[in-house]
């Protein structure tokens, strides 16, 4: 049993439904709020997940997961996880490789959103989750809704290269 007290809980929080948001695809302005590492699921490795929140816009204070294989009896998993480590700390300006995660917490970031789909392991349904794709500075590039659809060649005026 776990004492709770002397915890300061909020006695007006809302309820959880247990239901999440899931983000449409796009390019948000975002932080890193907390982070945690564990053993993977087969104890071979080491998984630094971080808790990404985004800071504007209609889904400001939303927090997406993201899982980052940085040590893993796969080279190939192994180094994209550590690549990934060092584009984040490259972006908040710390020394690769870091002592400590300290300096990633709080510093703007836009992150490249994607939508995902998978098969319930409970229910067998199909669901929704969102992955973070990539990690770049901040830009005006960065939005808060779904990124615009790419315009398709022959809804603009240009002509190909080639064309005498």
């Amino acid at each position: 049993m776990t004492s709770l007290a002397g915890v300061n809980l909020d006695p007006n929080v809302q309820e959880n439904n247990g239901e999440f948001t899931v983000l449409p695809a796009g390019k948000y302005k975002a932080c890193i709020v907390n982070d945690e590492l564990k053993d993977n699921r087969a104890g071979t490795g080491k998984v630094l997940t971080l808790k990404v929140q985004i800071m504007e816009g209609q889904f400001a204070q939303e927090i997406l997961t993201d899982y980052i294989n940085i040590i893993n009896p796969n080279a190939t998993a192994q180094a994209i996880g550590q690549g990934t480590l060092r584009r984040i700390c490259n972006l908040c300006r710390v020394q690769y490789p870091p002592q400590d995660t300290a300096g990633l917490m709080g510093k703007p970031m836009t992150i490249t959103v994607a939508v995902e789909e998978f098969t319930s392991n409970n229910t067998g349904n199909t669901l929704k989750s969102n992955k973070i794709k990539k990690y770049d500075p901040v830009s005006e590039m960065a939005t808060t809704t779904p990124a615009p659809a790419p315009v398709q060649p022959e809804q603009n005026n240009l002509q190909p290269a080639n064309a005498w």
